[in-house]
């Protein structure tokens, strides 16, 4: 696998790739179907919810795709959160939620994915959510979430 088709592939963009070597290959429907969504502008998820495919299905076929050359993944410079986020983030769930919050913000960044020195600022609002929603008291969740919002404004 030329590309990322490991992992979470929902947010990731293709396009064709044009190539003067390919001789003659053999498509299938599904394949022809999405090579000829690939605009370089849709993720995979909004292409899965079009085609009504699954993901897996999506990366099955790209991964087809890719093996024949024709593919290539868009990759575009995605604004990351600066280095001090992640322990600020660690500080105020700790605050919310005592010493578990360690563990479950590394295992909620595995889960999404999501590398501490990278946290994509497109994505720092569901990683939050998805921390909130672990705090068990109503009041210290309210105010783990004003805390950060703020804080993500800033950014």
């Amino acid at each position: 696998m030329a590309m990322g088709l490991k992992g979470n592939i929902a947010s990731s963009v293709y396009r064709r790739s044009v190539r003067d070597d390919l001789g003659e290959v053999s498509l299938d429907s599904r394949m022809l179907t999405l090579l000829m969504q690939l605009n370089g502008e849709k993720n995979t998820a909004e292409l899965a919810g079009e085609l009504g495919l699954t993901l897996s299905d999506i990366r099955d076929v790209l991964i087809r795709l890719d093996h024949l050359g024709l593919i290539e993944e868009v990759v575009s410079s995605v604004p990351t959160l600066s280095g001090d986020f992640y322990p600020f983030l660690a500080d105020q769930l700790s605050k919310a939620m005592g010493p578990m919050a360690e563990i479950l913000l590394e295992d909620l960044l595995q889960e999404m994915a999501l590398e501490r020195e990278s946290i994509p600022l497109t994505r720092a609002a569901e990683l939050v959510d998805a921390l909130a929603r672990e705090i068990p008291r109503d009041e210290k969740r309210a105010e783990f979430q004003q805390v950060l919002l703020s804080k993500l404004k800033n950014f």
